[in-house]
């Protein structure tokens, strides 16, 4: 069984809402890194709802790392969007906040 759901809704050209919703560990960051990185493209949006997300450990962290360097490298951005208290507090343990671009509400993240 899956411990982590995702769900991929575009949001216009190069502009996708990926919806997370379990838990974002061993088990599912290779498999949501395959999910993911066909839609890191050049000048695109990629926001990442983790309102639903409330299991974060450090390989799916390095995920998410690896996504918004790729998504800056094309010149594009990756938006996390109201993570849970438990993933909050392990982007804040780990310093990963201040690589991390955050937003309080998904319309904040598709905005500018």
């Amino acid at each position: 069984m899956d411990r982590l759901a995702v769900a991929v809704v575009p949001d216009g050209p190069g502009r996708f809402v990926v919806t997370l919703a379990g838990e974002l560990d061993l088990a599912a960051s290779e498999g949501f890194w395959s999910e993911l990185e066909p839609l890191l493209e050049p000048a695109g949006l990629v926001v990442l709802d983790g309102s639903e997300l409330d299991f974060l450990d450090s390989s799916g962290l390095r995920i998410l790392i690896l996504a918004s360097r790729r998504a800056e490298e094309l010149g594009g951005r990756l938006r996390l969007v109201a993570p849970h208290r438990a993933v909050q507090r392990t982007l804040e343990l780990t310093g990963a906040k201040t690589i991390l671009e955050t937003r309080q509400t998904l319309d904040e993240a598709l905005g500018d």
